[in-house]
């Protein structure tokens, strides 16, 4: 297909959307790629055996740029987006599940910043949108960070695989891509062990959603989070610093004191509050 950017050799840029039984909010997530500003991209549709309408709803867009995969066999989620990565033809890499949206600008405004050729990773603040009380808030008011970003991996999810493009070479140079050993925090050990090989660079403002509702597989699954963070740091230790593993137990510590929250245990909400740095 020729297009305004392909003819100005822009790069193609491979958006993997990952599906599994996702016909709810589907339409949504095609449509904000269909719209962006940026044309030279392709729609790499990974099917991981869905048995609702998911097929049907994506056979609805025309365009040649969205491109059906069917997965020999259902997957975890890092598996797919592994092989989802392989067929794709771009030579960077973008990521929008069916539950989330982007910006008409994101491609837009993201690609550029890797005219610099250190820059591995590039993206943007995102916006989180509650799908029950239909209220939308910021991600982060802090300034997100550029070059090494090690640290502000460890603190907190400041970079989101909705809101990253990746230089497709900076992935195939981790050799293993995504591991696959992960369900939940294969993003972040990506992003941490990438900051080790290259720079990041963003855009302060939100350039896409991610809607929160009551079938988020993290948000279901918190204790399958902690306990592989905890085993990851036992598999990673080599590879931080001092300071760096500290983050990573504040991180754990965090997160467990959130779900003790949830879970309205206030005597061990309280405990592990005054465990916390700075409490």
């Amino acid at each position: 297909m020729v297009t305004p950017d392909n003819q100005h050799n822009k790069p193609l840029v491979s958006v993997i959307v990952n599906c599994f039984n996702g016909e709810k909010y589907l339409e949504d997530c095609l449509n904000s790629i269909l719209n962006q500003t940026y044309h030279n991209w392709e729609v790499i549709f990974w099917d991981n055996h869905s048995t609702d309408n998911s097929k049907k709803i994506f056979g609805k867009f025309s365009d040649k740029r969205f491109k059906y995969y069917l997965s020999p066999k259902h997957t975890f989620l890092y598996e797919a987006r592994d092989l989802a990565i392989k067929v794709s033809n771009g030579d960077l890499i973008g990521f929008c599940d069916v539950d989330d949206y982007w910006s008409k600008e994101k491609l837009e405004r993201l690609v550029p910043l890797f005219h610099n050729k250190n820059v591995g990773i590039v993206y943007s603040n995102q916006w989180i949108f509650n799908d029950k009380n239909k209220k939308k808030r910021i991600h982060t008011n802090k300034a997100l960070p550029k070059g090494n970003s090690i640290s502000s991996i460890l603190l907190g999810p400041s970079i989101t695989i909705l809101t990253a493009v990746i230089r497709k070479t900076t992935y195939f140079d981790q050799k293993i891509g995504f591991n696959k050993n992960y369900q939940i925090i294969g993003d972040f050990d990506f992003f941490v062990r990438t900051s080790k090989k290259c720079l990041f660079d963003c855009v302060q403002e939100p350039l896409a959603t991610f809607r929160v509702h009551e079938n988020n597989f993290t948000k279901k699954n918190r204790d399958i989070e902690i306990k592989e963070l905890e085993n990851w740091l036992i598999d990673n230790k080599t590879l931080l610093s001092k300071k760096e593993i500290v983050l990573v137990r504040e991180l754990i510590l965090y997160k467990k004191i959130t779900i003790l929250i949830l879970k309205k245990k206030t005597l061990s909400t309280i405990i592990h509050i005054l465990k916390f740095p700075n409490n």
